[in-house]
């Protein structure tokens, strides 16, 4: 091969850092979103007026409800994107792989949360973490397959 095919290879083919750079910061997000800073005591300060407000008279219980399900949600998604990142990136091709890391991450995050004030670690975010990232690999199979 030439000088100037490999050039041309080396310009066409991403870096590994940059397919790797979107899972990265990603996962900083989601480490961020595992501080004190997001726990339900303190969501609960944003959500709670916010849904009050879009549900005049709701009650406490409701409220509470609301609110975790507001939180549940978000673990749901935030695995649902990390899969998303890593099928469509680094590991585009080991879409099993793509999952596994997710079940990892998961099982990090929660041991991360054990070492952090006014978190709880819960093998249940474990599950709906990786049903989370499940979702996202089916919904990808489903998509790629109308194509």
């Amino acid at each position: 091969m030439s000088a100037e095919s490999v050039a041309a290879v080396e310009r066409a083919a991403p870096s590994k850092l940059s397919e790797w750079l979107p899972v990265i910061l990603w996962g900083a997000v989601m480490f961020t979103l595992s501080t004190s800073a997001f726990s339900a005591s303190n969501t609960s300060r944003i959500i709670d007026p916010i849904l009050a407000w879009l549900v005049p008279g709701i009650s406490a219980l409701s409220l509470g409800v609301a609110h975790a399900l507001i939180r549940k949600c978000a673990h749901f998604t935030e695995y649902g994107v990390l899969y998303w990142l890593l099928a469509h990136g680094p590991l585009a091709k080991r879409r099993y792989l793509a999952f596994a890391v997710c079940v990892a991450y998961a099982f990090l995050d929660e041991g991360h949360q054990m070492l952090v004030p006014g978190r709880t670690p819960s093998l249940y975010d474990v599950a709906l973490d990786s049903t989370g990232a499940a979702f996202s690999g089916c919904l990808t199979a489903a998509v790629n397959e109308l194509r």
